[in-house]
């Protein structure tokens, strides 16, 4: 690094991967950032990790801080999941008269009070679910053996998410999808960024229809490329910067997930995790690869990229129940990314210009 670089504020982009059930390792460790008071100039989403950004960056009603501290009430009261081991909150029925009941619900006297869940006792969320269950049991739908796809585009998004806020913030923000017209990948930035693109964001087969725009239909960027490189190789061409430091948060670096099933649910998720984990492998290898010859090349000299790979080291009995989406699996996970990215901090702090607050 030159006196020229040394002197400047270093250029640091955020690459999160995909992760769903445990997503809320990479929440966690972004409250740690947010509470050191350090902001990323750049941060691109792939899968899981696009929902992750856009309600950290854009959240709705409220600040950063509480917004990421709220991701775990994603998670279902054990006393619930241990009867019923699915997501209803995240995975809901689709079709149009999903759509309208879910619309009518939220005019009814009282839903916003069951549905904030962020001051809450665990006996209050305990009751919150289970009336949030009940609406998912009683929501109609007409799955055919011909639909597309099992649920809903994530329809609680607009609630947590500002899109309005998210063209507005510093940070430039990038989703990456897959076209399956035109078989390409698809990236997406901050000013491009609607419902309906962080629907096609993360369009996982099977799961979700694909997603139509403008003639194109688009499935989940991580079922292609697990980690949305390209977004900062846009970033670096749009606005003539050379990225300084990649931070990558790689959620799936745990190689226990795999565990025998415990029933049929919970072999179906593994069936989608299973696919996903070796990808992400390919993926962080062949970027090493690329980056390696990036900063060897002569031409790259005084501007070579410095990346920086956070696993999360998931203690051995925390394996089976790992990628459960019960709240206490969530908030456990949560509190090890927290203390994991304040441990990444103390170690990169200097690299990425932490200043003396984060200390």
């Amino acid at each position: 690094m030159d006196d020229t670089t040394a002197q400047r504020k270093p250029v640091n982009a955020l690459v999160l991967g995909g992760g769903a059930p445990n997503f809320t390792l990479m929440t966690g460790a972004l409250l740690a950032f947010e509470e050191a008071g350090f902001r990323f100039d750049v941060i691109t989403g792939a899968g899981g990790g696009g929902a992750v950004a856009l309600s950290y960056v854009a959240p709705k009603g409220t600040d950063r801080a509480s917004a990421l501290r709220n991701s775990m009430n994603l998670g279902i009261s054990d006393a619930i999941y241990k009867v019923l081991p699915m997501n209803y909150k995240v995975f809901q029925k689709q079709g149009k008269l999903a759509d309208a009941y879910r619309f009518l619900l939220s005019k009814a006297p009282g839903y916003r009070r069951i549905m904030d869940q962020s001051r809450m006792s665990n006996g209050q969320k305990l009751a919150s679910d289970l009336v949030q269950a009940w609406w998912a049991l009683t929501t109609p739908s007409l799955l055919t053996p011909w639909s597309k796809g099992l649920c809903a585009h994530t329809p609680f998004i607009t609630e947590i998410v500002d899109f309005e806020k998210l063209r507005t913030i510093d940070e430039e923000i990038y989703l990456n999808t897959y076209n399956l017209t035109d078989h390409k990948m698809a990236v997406f930035s901050k000013a491009e960024i609607t419902p309906e693109v962080f629907g096609a964001s993360g369009s996982f087969p099977f799961i979700y229809p694909p997603t139509e725009k403008n003639g194109r239909s688009y499935i989940e960027g991580a079922t292609e490329e697990a980690f949305n490189f390209q977004g900062v190789m846009r970033y670096m061409h749009e606005h003539h910067k050379i990225v300084d430091n990649l931070v990558i948060f790689n959620s799936f670096g745990n190689a226990k997930y795999l565990q025998p099933p415990r029933g049929l649910w919970h072999a179906y998720g593994q069936s989608i995790i299973s696919a996903l984990i070796p990808l992400d492998r390919a993926n962080l290898e062949l970027f090493h690869v690329r980056l390696k010859e990036w900063n060897e090349n002569e031409k790259n000299k005084d501007r070579k990229i410095n990346a920086l790979t956070l696993d999360f080291p998931i203690p051995d009995e925390w394996d089976y129940t790992a990628l459960d989406w019960s709240r206490s699996n969530l908030e456990r996970l949560f509190h090890l990314g927290y203390q994991e990215g304040q441990d990444f901090l103390k170690q990169h702090g200097l690299a990425l210009g932490v200043t003396a607050r984060a200390a």
